[in-house]
């Protein structure tokens, strides 16, 4: 009943799709319409294919009504939720009042439609229709500075100050270094891992502590670093910039700094002059503009998270051991990935 008559075009298409179409299907399809071409009949068609008569006889109509294209086209019957029809008013007071989990959300769904749906069918409902993702709250800055006045301060130190720093220190006209301090605690950190079944983790008794001032260059990513069992004071400060004066002598330095009492006074400040050292003070609450915290974060992630360490001593030396990691470039993919020079501002609102 179904004789195609199959252009001379259409027949090489089909030899080309019957090979490297994007689908299974489609691929099938085309080999159908190729099987055609050569002249054989459905029945034996669909044997040489390996597909239902049925389905020639269906992709032999759908060419002959719409040509080659009624073939490439997969249609697929896709049901959509009756939530679907209630998603704005969802998003609107699900953005007022997000909800804290998938079972207070299914129970306000409710409230709001009068339609009881599954777990299951909530998350795809939020997740795929609504755009949204289950995210950690995100602390603010506390103080009296208002948000949208510190945040109008940060955009114009990124813009002013930083950008023409890092420009710099890219081309390599002068090696521009982030500082801060970390203060990591032997004792249980948690963190995440694929496993079959929960694993578990010694805890250390007490709470042994080392501190590490480190300053991280913006463009080579190289750390210098001073360990102390000791409290970071002012005095850590001068030596760390001494050490980078000796390590890069006639270089251009610039330390981008928080406002940490130790680094933002007169000790510091005549350290600096006396070894030509600029000191580049963030503005305040402005952790996310200091890159050397992405650093630290990584760190504890790496050595930290789910490790037990039975001495100071070890764990001491596996933080050192990371650091020496890292300036021989053990990690350069993951920390060039961290470390771009990209930053996240707050919010004005």
């Amino acid at each position: 009943m179904y004789s195609p008559i199959i252009s001379e075009a259409d027949y090489e298409h089909a030899r080309y799709y019957k090979k490297y179409g994007c689908s299974p299907l489609i691929r099938q399809r085309m080999h159908v319409l190729y099987l055609r071409a050569k002249g054989l009949r459905p029945g034996p068609c669909a044997e040489v294919a390996d597909v239902h008569p049925n389905s020639v006889t269906r992709w032999t109509k759908a060419y002959m009504e719409r040509g080659r294209a009624g073939l490439l086209a997969v249609e697929c019957y896709r049901p959509s939720s009756d939530l679907v029809n209630y998603a704005d008013k969802i998003k609107t007071d699900f953005d007022k009042d997000p909800p804290r989990c998938a079972s207070e959300a299914r129970k306000r769904i409710k409230q709001l439609t009068g339609l009881e749906r599954g777990m299951s069918q909530v998350r795809k409902f939020v997740k795929h229709v609504l755009k949204f993702r289950y995210r950690k709250f995100r602390p603010l800055p506390g103080g009296k500075l208002p948000i949208k006045e510190l945040a109008a301060k940060q955009a114009a130190f990124l813009e002013q100050e930083l950008n023409p720093l890092l420009d710099k220190a890219t081309r390599g006209v002068a090696d521009v270094f982030f500082v801060d301090a970390a203060h990591p605690v032997q004792g249980f950190h948690n963190g995440h891992v694929w496993s079959e079944k929960p694993i578990s983790v010694r805890t250390s008794s007490g709470r042994q502590r080392v501190n590490i001032l480190g300053a991280m260059h913006a463009a080579t990513h190289e750390l210098y670093s001073i360990s102390t069992t000791d409290y970071i004071k002012a005095t850590t400060v001068v030596e760390l910039i001494g050490f980078l004066r000796e390590e890069l002598p006639g270089r251009s330095i610039y330390l981008v700094l928080d406002n940490a009492r130790y680094q933002r006074c007169k000790l510091v400040a005549k350290a600096a002059r006396k070894y030509r050292v600029h000191l580049v003070f963030l503005p305040p609450y402005s952790p996310n503009l200091n890159l050397i915290e992405r650093f630290w974060k990584y760190l504890k992630k790496k050595v930290l998270a789910g490790f037990h360490y039975p001495t100071k001593e070890s764990f001491v030396e596996a933080i050192d051991n990371f650091i020496d990691e890292v300036n021989e470039g053990l990690h350069e993919n993951e920390i060039d990935e961290l470390m771009n020079l990209k930053f996240q501002l707050l919010e004005a609102a």
